[in-house]
C-alpha cells in the first residue's frame, strides 16, 4: 500500500516534469526567435552604418539615418534584455527539472526498498506458516 502511494507521487512528479519540459521548450523557442531578431537588427544596423559612412548625405538624410540607427540600437538593447530574462527563466526551469529528477530517483529507490521489505515480511509469514504445518505433521506421526 505504501508503495502504491509512492508510485502515485512518482507519477505526479513525472507529469510535473513533462509540463516543465513543455514550458522549457516554449522559452527555448522564444529565445531562439529573439536571437534571430537580434541578428536581423545587427545586420540592419551594419547596412545602414556602412551606408552612412560611404555616401555623401545632406543634413536631413544624415539626421534621419542617425535617428533610425539609434532606434535600431534601442530595439537591439530591448531584445538583448528580453533574451537575458528568458535565459534566466530557462536556467531556473532546468534547475527545477534537475531537482525533480533527483526526487523521482529517490522516491523510486524508496519504493523498491518498501517493496523489498514487504516481500521479506510476507516470506517470513509464509515460512512461519510452513514451519507450523511441519510441526503439526511431525507431532501426528509420533
Amino acid at each position: 500500500m505504501h508503495s502504491d502511494r509512492l508510485q502515485r507521487i512518482i507519477e505526479l512528479k513525472e507529469r510535473l516534469m513533462e509540463e516543465k519540459e513543455r514550458v522549457l521548450d516554449q522559452h527555448t523557442k522564444e529565445r531562439d526567435a529573439i536571437h534571430s531578431n537580434i541578428k536581423i537588427l545587427e545586420n540592419e544596423i551594419d547596412v545602414n552604418y556602412s551606408y552612412l559612412c560611404t555616401r555623401c548625405l545632406d543634413g536631413n538624410e544624415f539626421a534621419l539615418l542617425k535617428d533610425y540607427l539609434e532606434h535600431l540600437g534601442r530595439l537591439k538593447t530591448e531584445a538583448l534584455a528580453k533574451k537575458y530574462l528568458i535565459e534566466k527563466k530557462i536556467a531556473v526551469i532546468r534547475a527545477e527539472l534537475y531537482d525533480m529528477f533527483k526526487e523521482i530517483k529517490m522516491l523510486d529507490a524508496l519504493k523498491k526498498r518498501t517493496l523489498s521489505a514487504a516481500r521479506r515480511a510476507q516470506n517470513k509469514k509464509y515460512q512461519k506458516l510452513l514451519d507450523e504445518i511441519a510441526l503439526r505433521l511431525e507431532s501426528r506421526k509420533m
